[in-house]
C-alpha cells in the first residue's frame, strides 16, 4: 500500500503544477507505454481495414512476357464492364507484367513460378496468356483446360487455324512419371525423322532440335519468326487447350506481344469458366478506351 500512497502523493504534486507539467510527467512514466498502444491500434486499423477491402477475385488473368504493358487497371476495369463483374463485391486483376523465362533460370523466375504455382493451388487464377515457349511448359504440366469441356464443337471451330493442341498422351506420361523413361526415345526417333526433312531444306538451330524434341525450351521468348502451330495430326491423343490471339482486335490495336506470338489457355482448376470465355470473346471484340 506504501508505494500506491506514494504514486498518489505524487501525482497531487503533480496536479498542483498545472497542465504541462502533467503532460510532461505523464510523457517521462508513459510513454513506452504509450507508443506501443498507438502502434497496436493502428495495426489493428489498417489490418482490419485490408481484410475488409480485400475483395474475392471475380477474374483473374495473367500475361507473361508481354513485350508492351497495357495499364492493368484499365484493362480489368474494361474487361469487367464487359462480363457484367460486380466490381463492388469482386476484384478483377489482369497481371501485364509477369516475366518468365523458359531456359536459364534466376532467382525471380523461380519466384515467379513459385508465385504462379500458389495462385492456381488457391484457384484463383483463370486465364494465362503467353508466348509458346511458356505456354508449352505450363500445357505439358497439365495445367491447360482441354477446350472441349467448355466449347461446343461448333463454338470451337469458329477458331479454326488458331487453335493450339497438345499431346494429352505425353501430358499423361510426364504425370505418371513414365514420360523420361518410355517416351522419349521414341519422341526424339519421330523427331529426329522430322529434322532430317527439315535440315535438307534450312539450317536448324540446337536450341531448335532441343525444342522440337520435347527436351527444353528455347533460352527465350520464342519470336513470331520461330513459331509453329503444333500439328494435330501427327499427335497420339491431340488436345485442344489454346487459342492464338495474333489476330484479335485487342493484339492488334495494344501490340501487347509485338514480336511474339501470344496464346491464351484457361487453367484447369479455374472457378471463373465462363469469364474466361468472355475474356476470349473480349480479345475479340476490343475497342480501345478514350
Amino acid at each position: 500500500m506504501a508505494v500506491w500512497d506514494d504514486i498518489k502523493k505524487q501525482h497531487k504534486k503533480v496536479r498542483k503544477k498545472g497542465f504541462k507539467a502533467m503532460m510532461a510527467y505523464f510523457w517521462d512514466y508513459y510513454k513506452i507505454h504509450t507508443v506501443v498502444v498507438v502502434f497496436v491500434g493502428l495495426f489493428t486499423f489498417f489490418l482490419i481495414r485490408d481484410m475488409l477491402s480485400n475483395l474475392p477475385y471475380g477474374f483473374y488473368a495473367m500475361m507473361i512476357n508481354s513485350t508492351l504493358h497495357p495499364d492493368s487497371d484499365v484493362i480489368g476495369e474494361d474487361f469487367a464492364n464487359y462480363a457484367g463483374i460486380d466490381t463492388t463485391s469482386y476484384d478483377v486483376l489482369i497481371d501485364t507484367n509477369v516475366t518468365l523465362s523458359t531456359g536459364e533460370y534466376n532467382s525471380y523466375d523461380v519466384s515467379t513460378q513459385e508465385r504462379i504455382m500458389a495462385i492456381t493451388a488457391a484457384g484463383d487464377l483463370d486465364v494465362i496468356v503467353t508466348d509458346q515457349s511458356v505456354f508449352e511448359q505450363y500445357a505439358r504440366n497439365d495445367y491447360m483446360t482441354d477446350l472441349r469441356t467448355l466449347m461446343s464443337e461448333e463454338e470451337l471451330s469458329k477458331y479454326e487455324g488458331y487453335i493450339y493442341y497438345v499431346d494429352k498422351a505425353i501430358i499423361d506420361a510426364i504425370m505418371d512419371g513414365s514420360y523420361e523413361s518410355s517416351s522419349d526415345a521414341s519422341l526424339e526417333e519421330s523427331a529426329a525423322d522430322d529434322l532430317d526433312d527439315a535440315t535438307s531444306d534450312a539450317t536448324v538451330s540446337d536450341q531448335e532440335i532441343s525444342y522440337m524434341l520435347g527436351i527444353s525450351s528455347p533460352s527465350s521468348i520464342v519470336t513470331a519468326d520461330n513459331f509453329v502451330l503444333p500439328d494435330p495430326s501427327t499427335m497420339e491423343d491431340p488436345m485442344p487447350v489454346g487459342i492464338v490471339l495474333t489476330d484479335t482486335a485487342f493484339m492488334q490495336e495494344t501490340q501487347t506481344f509485338a514480336g511474339t506470338v501470344p496464346v491464351f489457355g484457361i487453367i484447369g482448376n479455374s472457378s471463373h469458366t465462363q469469364e474466361a470465355l468472355k475474356f476470349l470473346e473480349y480479345m475479340y471484340t476490343y475497342t480501345a478506351t478514350e
